[in-house]
């Protein structure tokens, strides 16, 4: 029988190593499952953060959970700092504003478990990047445009107090 004309998959393995790869606007994450897999349930990807990096305070629709596969990493909401450590898991309900930095000397990695529509967002981010890359602007022009992006796409992000 032809590849096309076979039956989906019941069972798929995304081997070790094994993803989508997305670099963009300063995100360095790989896909482990998209959201068409699972009949647009749920998505995750695996985060890496070098030391210094992280995400802004931010607020969407939906929950979001966090599992820290290695490294520490620092969340921000309204609860204050919550300092984490490899094992633990951090949930972000919807409608909470929540940031993370990795404030460690070493590498940390995270998985980051959400619904389609999170996925949307940063399929809007990576379409925008192919049209007008965003390595060709500077750090100062490249959050504006996400924060853009996700304000069409439930994503909104806290402005910085720069008072």
């Amino acid at each position: 029988m032809p590849d096309d004309m076979k039956p989906p998959a019941q069972i798929i393995r995304i081997p070790r190593g094994g993803g989508e790869d997305f670099d963009v606007a300063g995100a360095k994450l790989t896909w482990k499952v998209k959201s068409d897999l699972t009949d647009s349930r749920f998505c995750f990807f695996e985060q890496v953060l070098a030391p210094g990096d992280g995400v802004p305070l931010h607020i969407h629709s939906y929950t979001e959970t966090f599992y820290v596969l290695s490294g520490a990493v620092t969340f921000e909401g309204p609860d204050g700092a919550t300092p984490c450590e490899t094992g633990d898991v951090v949930v972000a309900r919807s409608g909470s504003q929540h940031g993370f930095v990795n404030h460690g000397h070493d590498e940390a990695r995270m998985l980051s478990i959400s619904v389609a529509e999170h996925q949307r967002f940063f399929d809007a981010v990576a379409a925008s990047d192919r049209a007008h890359p965003f390595a060709d602007m500077s750090p100062e022009d490249m959050m504006p445009r996400v924060a853009a992006i996700g304000a069409e796409n439930d994503c909104l992000f806290v402005p910085l107090d720069r008072g």
